[in-house]
């Protein structure tokens, strides 16, 4: 529970910060599902295969701008959550610069785990969150230690070993207020690009003090 408050306090206290910080991978997402957003009312194959026939340029432009994005704000907010903690100064831009420059590594380890916790959800969702919990500092090994995409993944599964029920009940609990929240506000929000903006804010509210539960454990097993 302490550490629950206390990650709710580190997000709090440094909104501005981290929403400059995911601005840009929120943006995407945003103009992302907008551009898609037509798919929802098409029923018909056809429909969708003129859809991506007169769309497709557009949609892997911004699929792949967003991709970069988000990769750049999966490292970038490790950086982010060392130079705070540590009173060192830095700005959202070169945070998200210094994952930038690690993006092969990150992009690599990411689509291996992403691969593997797809198998997890596909098997009634909860051992996917498990997964997602125990490979939670492969980004941590990649932005701190320099590790290698094998080395990041297997190094978060050693790290979390003796944690691993902790960090998924803490998952579960996150992931469940991002669920609730999408559901609540998209009912009551009509369905649009304000929509789809809030619903993409709503989910980094609540991944911002979730990854930092993880850095806190990163950071006391390194003072071991």
């Amino acid at each position: 529970m302490n550490q629950f408050k206390a990650a709710w306090s580190f997000a709090f206290a440094n909104w501005k910060f981290f929403l400059i910080l995911g601005l840009p991978i929120i943006a995407m997402e945003t103009i992302l599902g907008y551009l898609v957003s037509p798919l929802n009312e098409m029923t018909q194959p056809e429909d969708f295969f003129e859809f991506f026939e007169n769309n497709s340029l557009m949609i892997g432009l911004v699929g792949l701008i967003g991709l970069v994005v988000q990769i750049s704000f999966l490292g970038g907010v490790w950086i982010a959550y060392m130079s705070i903690d540590t009173g060192k100064s830095i700005n959202p831009i070169s945070a998200l610069q210094a994952g930038l420059s690690k993006f092969f590594p990150l992009f690599g380890a990411y689509i291996l785990v992403t691969i593997v916790t797809a198998f997890g959800y596909l098997l009634l969702i909860l051992p996917g969150i498990y997964l997602s919990a125990r490979f939670g500092l492969f980004a941590a090994q990649i932005m701190y230690e320099d590790s290698k995409i094998s080395e990041s993944i297997s190094s978060s599964w050693e790290k979390t070993d003796e944690h691993g029920s902790k960090l998924f009940m803490f998952t579960l609990i996150f992931m469940s207020l991002i669920l609730i929240s999408a559901l609540v506000l998209g009912s009551i929000i009509p369905a649009g690009i304000v929509q789809i903006f809030i619903l993409s804010i709503t989910e980094y509210i609540f991944i911002i003090p979730l990854g930092y539960i993880f850095f806190t454990l990163y950071k006391s097993l390194k003072t071991l």
